[in-house]
This record gives C-alpha cells, structure tokens and sequence, in this order.
C-alpha cells in the first residue's frame, strides 16, 4: 500500500529518524564549496551550494522534489539529443519517491495510458528497419521508458486533490514569474521575448492561460481576482511571444473551453449569467490588450506585416523569412521520405539527422532551412518517420485519450473532482490542437510536460473511481 503523504514518507519514518542523511548533507558542503571554487565561476559555486543540499533534502521529502522538477519544465537544457535535463530529472523523482514510500506492486504501476501507450510504441519500433541512423533513432526512442515511469509515478503520488492543485499552483506561479520577466524583455528589446524558459515557453503559458481561464470563471470570491489577475498577465506576456501559432491555438481552446462551460454551467454549479459576464470580460481583456498593444508598436513589431517575396534571386541566396515557406522546405523533404518509406517511414527521431538523404532542394536552402531541424507538425512528423504503420498507433492512441478523459470527466460529476475533470479536456484539446504546428510534444520538454499532464489524468481517474465506489457503499 502506498503512503498517502508527501512528506512522512515511509511509514513510521519521521523527519528525526533522517537526521544523520541531513548531517552528512551538511558536512558534504565544506569539500563541496573548495570543489566548485577550484572547477568554476563564483555563479556556479554559488548555484552548486543551494541546489545540492535541497536536492539531498527532497529525497526524503517528495513535495520538493516535485518543485525541484517542475521548476526544471522551465530550464532551457538539452543536454542530450532529443532529452531535456526535465527528462533526466525523471530519475530523481523516481528515486525520491522510492525513498518517501514503502513500497509498491506490479498492480500499482497500472495506469490507464499504460496499455495503449505501448501499442502506440509498437507500432513506432518497426519504422528503425528503414533508418540510416538507427543508433540516434533507438537512443531518442529510449525516452519513452521516462515518460511511462513518470506516468505512474504521478499517478501513484498524487492522491489528493490537494496534491493536485499543489502542482497545479506551483506550475501557475513559475509561468506568472516568468510571465512578468517576458514582458519585461518584451518591452525592452523589442524582440520575441520567452523569458528564461526559452521557446517552449509559449506552450508552456499556452496551457496555463487555459487552466487559469477556467479556474477563472469557476471560482468564487477573491479568488476569482486572483485568477483574474494572472490571466491578464499571462495574455499579456502571451502578445510578447510573437508565436502567432499559439495565439490561434489559446484563442480556439478558450472560445471553445467558455462555449463547453455555459452548455455545462450546471455540471459545474454556476450560475450561467454571471459566467457569461466573467467570459466576456476575459475575452476583452484579451481583445483590448491586445488590440492596444498592436496599435502602440505597430504591426511590425509582433510580426503581423512579415512577409517575404519569393524571387529566384531570394531563393537561390537563402534569404526569405516568410515562416510558411520555410516550413514547405522542411514538410517537402519529408515528404519525399515518407514516398520512399509509406508503410514504415523513415526512422522514427531520425529525420534531422537523415533528412539528407531525401533531399532535392537547392544545397543552400536545404542547408538554412532543413538541415537538423524537426519536421514542425506532430502528425506529418510520425507518418513521415514512423509510416502509415506507427500514424496508425498514434490515432488510436490519441482516440484513446480523448474518450477516457471524457469519461473521467462525465464521472466527476458530483464529485470534488469536477473542475480538475473539466480542465484535463480542455488541456488535451490544447495539445492536440498544438500537434498541428508542433511536433515537440513528442521530444524534449514538450513530451516530459504531456506526460505531467497524462499523470494527472491518471490520478484523477483513481481518485474519482475510489470516491464513487466509496459513495456507493
């Protein structure tokens, strides 16, 4: 049986019975310091000092160790072919857990994506027959093993809805920060401004704008301000980003998140008028800020008026910057792949490295614009590298996830479950949706921070199992 606390941890284990591991913690920051001032800057001295004792700290305290690897969602680190230091922080959040807990069983790592997850990763496995780089393809196909282990570890971890919304807050606090920090750049150099997340940032705030709207509208009293008060910033540091995809993709995800909420005002118990208020308030935040902004820099500042007239001259140099363009460079090459390899593609994660081969572009565009770059749409992505075969397995898998979060979310009602239920649609929606202008969902810090959300929809479906069997009894 697993512990129900983040931070007993075993049972019968106390925080004075780990006394001695924090004393070693300590004498361990004397040889350190003379370490790290002999190998480095005073900067890393001083970051190696605090990060050290509270990674020791947050193994015997797991609500730490979950900040600690939020906080590292936002750490543009890639240390490792397609694996973000998130990713590789899996490992400490696996081993703080086994710490912080008495055990578990095989029945214990059952979640809900378990199964289908690796049906879809089936049918991806084939695709490395046809690849020329099938050593890179195997080592980034590696990665999946992390996201099931965080998966389960989430889903076995977080068994309250206050353990929940922990996350939740945590998350919304680190994207607020950053939030102010890429306004702050935004108005000061004038450039795509992503903070110090970098640019996953924008997706990163893409799903915290969605969360916070419906936090928004379903919460009561000053809360509610509060909510408010982050949604203004967030869409404000949203403009800032210049991602013009993400603005179409938050834009149809709240419009049809507030829709989705009138129609469910009573699942939800709000009072329908005043939630028709609230959303339209939202949504002139959104227009009027926006709006000001743009009038105030001029279009060219947000990238509205980017255009690129294609001559021969411009395409035989490399110069075009029209982003639409570009893209055709890198969805043509794969194109031509996926015809030579239609039934099992070219090499799952391979094609920055094999791209190459399909080729047919003059040197100096292919170069600029294909040349180790990712293919930029998630669902061209795996039919061109995995074939029909692995496309097959991803829209399965996808289906899958669409009617189990409908079904969690038709179950929670009448539970304290219902607006968590409520939001994991609409975050999957988010994703699904980014899936058509991104393929990092499936690598890096986008694949690490869906399977933070799949966590969170497997405990949900454990919890709400439990309480409705525990009412029916």
């Amino acid at each position: 049986m697993l512990s129900d606390s983040f931070v007993t941890g075993r049972e019968g284990t106390e925080w004075k019975s780990n006394l001695v591991l924090l004393l070693f913690t300590v004498v361990l920051i004397i040889p350190l310091t003379y370490y790290l001032a002999d190998s480095g800057a005073k900067f890393t001295t001083r970051i190696g000092l605090v990060a050290f004792p509270l990674l020791l700290i947050g193994l015997l305290n797991f609500r730490i160790a979950l900040s600690i690897f939020l906080v590292t969602l936002f750490l543009e680190i890639n240390p490792f072919f397609y694996y973000s230091l998130s990713a590789f922080m899996v490992f400490y959040l696996l081993l703080s857990f086994a710490v912080t807990n008495k055990g578990f069983t095989l029945k214990d790592m059952k979640t809900p994506f378990t199964g289908v997850m690796i049906f879809f990763l089936l049918t991806l496995l084939p695709s490395l027959v046809n690849s020329k780089a099938p050593v890179i393809g195997i080592l980034n196909f590696l990665q999946w093993g992390i996201v099931l282990t965080l998966i389960f570890i989430l889903s076995n971890t977080l068994t309250t809805v206050k353990k929940i919304n922990y996350l939740v807050l945590f998350y919304l606090v680190m994207i607020s920060i950053n939030a102010f920090y890429s306004i702050y750049q935004g108005l000061t150099i004038g450039r795509r401004a992503f903070g110090f997340a970098g640019i996953m940032y924008v997706d990163l705030l893409g799903i915290a704008i969605v969360v916070v709207f419906i936090l928004m509208l379903a919460a009561k009293g000053k809360i509610k301000w509060l909510f408010g008060s982050m949604f203004t910033i967030m869409v404000l540091s949203l403009i800032f980003t210049k991602t013009r995809n993400v603005w179409l993709n938050v834009g149809m995800v709240l419009l049809m998140s507030f829709i989705h909420l009138i129609i469910k005002s009573g699942y939800l118990k709000i009072r329908r008028q005043k939630l028709i208020r609230y959303g339209v308030m939202a949504m002139v935040i959104v227009l009027v800020g926006g709006g000001g902004l743009i009038s105030y820099f001029g279009t060219s500042f947000f990238r509205l008026s980017e255009k690129s007239k294609l001559t021969t001259e411009s395409l035989e140099t490399g110069d075009v910057s029209n982003s639409l363009v570009t893209r055709y460079f890198i969805w043509s090459t794969g194109l031509n792949g996926f015809l030579q390899h239609p039934v099992l593609g070219i090499g799952i994660y391979t094609f920055p490295y094999t791209s190459k081969f399909y080729n047919q572009l003059p040197e100096v565009l292919f170069k600029k614009f294909v040349e180790m770059y990712s293919m930029h749409h998630g669902y061209f992505a795996i039919l061109v590298e995995a074939g029909i075969l692995g496309f097959i397995g991803l829209i399965f898998f996808l289906s899958y996830l669409v009617r189990k979060t409908r079904k969690i979310f038709r179950e929670a009602e009448d539970t304290p479950f219902d607006v968590h239920a409520f939001i994991s649609i609409w975050v999957i929606t988010y994703i699904l949706i980014s899936l058509f202008f991104s393929d990092a969902w499936f690598w890096g810090r986008g694949i690490i921070i869906w399977s933070v959300v799949l966590g969170v929809i497997s405990s949900l479906d454990r919890l709400v199992k439990a309480f409705n069997s525990g009412s029916k009894n």
